[in-house]
C-alpha cells in the first residue's frame, strides 16, 4: 500500500466500515509510515472537533430559541 491509498482509507473509515483486509493493510502501512499514522490521528481529531462543534451549535441554537419565548 502506498501513502495515497492509506490516506484515502484513513478518510474513508470516517464514512464507512473498512473491510478486514483494508484494516490490516492500513495497520501494516502505519507501522512503517509515521506520516500516515499521524495523518490518521489528525483525521480522528478533526472528526471529534467537528462533532463537538456541531453539538455546541445545536445547544446554542436551542438556547437562543428558548430565550425568545
Amino acid at each position: 500500500m502506498n501513502c495515497h491509498d492509506a490516506t484515502f482509507l484513513l478518510s474513508q473509515r470516517r464514512e464507512r466500515a473498512l473491510t478486514r483486509l483494508e484494516r490490516l493493510r492500513l495497520k501494516v502501512h502505519a507501522v512503517i509510515c509515521p506520516a500516515c499514522a499521524r495523518f490518521g490521528d489528525h483525521v480522528d481529531m478533526l472528526g471529534t472537533a467537528a462533532r463537538n462543534y456541531a453539538t455546541l451549535a445545536d445547544e446554542d441554537s436551542a438556547n437562543s430559541h428558548g430565550a425568545d419565548q
